[in-house]
């Protein structure tokens, strides 16, 4: 009787320690009770970001940049991370509000195939859009958030926000017959470069008065990577998961030697922006490793290992990048996002580890917070909401 005790004893650790080893929680660089001081300052955050009045599209209670659909869309994707991650339905209805207004904001236009596309300017108010710039690096960014929050939206709306990302994929993928604005400016049959060295890449849309079809490093991130991505989430449609694996693919084509990626914009290539151009790029990364199959992301694991270390070797003393509240700053959280989701995915590496709860360790005291301009610039305070998401539950931005 003993012996058939100890059997099946032994054989329920063995089977339990099975079960354990499947349902292995993702591996996590804080402990529960950091976790708990991390899910209050997001919450901090959500609210300040409540107090603006996201919904109405247009900031208010704040000196900083008030009406930005880049900016205005990280907010929102913010409250849906705050929403998944305390259940507090008020942060999911502001967003909804805004994507109502931001749905309400697209412009349409005929594609070169006689489709409807759709766009939106990257400062959208009526009276102002015909001189915005179209410009996919701030559009990917918000549309980004619009099919994010259209998982949570009720089932009269599901359907209209989608139309909206439909149109604006065509945007992309089509182009347009005329200038959609009406300035008489050239056209193109897709903003996607479909041959030659820049494969994949996407051209940043209208830009300074002119059609722009060089390879803009940011709007393949965020439009060509992170929102079709999306759309491929949504649709289960291979041709988007085509477009942002090509997009990921340029990406790291184009990088430096030391793990650097350049910005390029415009046919010129700007050396002032390494950690604004890595925050968006990480997007991508994030976004379009989720549908890579085993051996695309076995070589993904090594292609972004220089990458990585760049992040490391440029990290601060007091744990931040980049100089304090400089444009190029306020833009930089992605990076920490990248080593969690580095350090989560890929392997356990006691460097990464280390630079990530050194960067927050920072940023937890009320005093450095301030200073790094959380709760007053708004670009820093939204691209630091999406990380501690990240931090907290890795994909809960997506």
């Amino acid at each position: 009787m003993k012996n058939h005790l100890c059997i099946s004893v032994i054989v329920c650790i063995c089977l339990f320690g099975s079960f354990q080893t499947q349902a292995k929680l993702p591996p996590e660089i804080f402990t529960a009770e950091e976790e708990v001081l991390l899910t209050d300052y997001l919450r901090d955050i959500a609210d300040w970001i409540m107090s603006l009045d996201l919904g109405s599209g247009q900031l208010k209670n704040t000196e900083d940049t008030d009406q930005s659909i880049f900016i205005n869309g990280n907010f929102a994707r913010v409250l849906v991370s705050a929403y998944r991650l305390t259940g507090e339905e008020k942060y999911k209805n502001e967003a909804v509000k805004w994507a109502d207004g931001f749905c309400n904001q697209q412009q349409l236009t005929i594609t070169s195939q006689i489709n409807q596309g759709g766009f939106w300017a990257d400062f959208p108010r009526r009276e102002i859009v015909l001189y915005s710039n179209i410009y996919f690096g701030d559009m990917g960014t918000a549309a980004t958030a619009l099919s994010v929050i259209y998982k949570h939206a009720d089932s009269k709306r599901q359907p209209i926000y989608l139309d909206c990302l439909k149109r604006m994929a065509l945007f992309v993928t089509e182009g347009s017959i005329r200038d959609p604005q009406f300035l008489g400016r050239d056209t193109t049959g897709s903003f996607i470069i479909k041959s030659g060295e820049h494969k994949g890449a996407l051209g940043c849309g209208y830009y300074r008065g002119h059609l722009s079809m060089e390879p803009y490093t940011i709007s393949t991130a965020t439009t060509a990577g992170a929102f079709m991505s999306q759309m491929y989430e949504l649709t289960n449609e291979p041709k988007y998961r085509n477009i942002s694996t090509d997009a990921v693919n340029w990406l790291l084509k184009v990088r430096e030697a030391d793990g650097e990626i350049p910005y390029m914009l415009d046919g010129k290539e700007l050396d002032t922006w390494p950690l604004d151009t890595l925050t968006y790029c990480s997007e991508a990364f994030l976004g379009v490793y989720r549908f890579m199959n085993d051996i695309e992301r076995a070589e993904f694991a090594k292609d972004i290992r220089p990458t990585i270390d760049w992040i490391l070797r440029n990290q601060n003393d007091d744990g931040t990048w980049g100089q304090l509240r400089s444009p190029d700053q306020q833009r930089s959280p992605g990076v920490v996002s990248l080593l969690n989701w580095y350090y989560v995915h890929i392997q356990q590496d006691a460097d990464v580890k280390e630079a990530v709860k050194r960067f927050f360790a920072y940023m937890l005291v009320p005093e450095n917070s301030e200073a790094y301009g959380i709760k007053e610039l708004v670009r820093t305070t939204g691209f630091l909401g999406l990380t501690v998401s990240e931090i907290l539950k890795p994909d809960s931005t997506f």
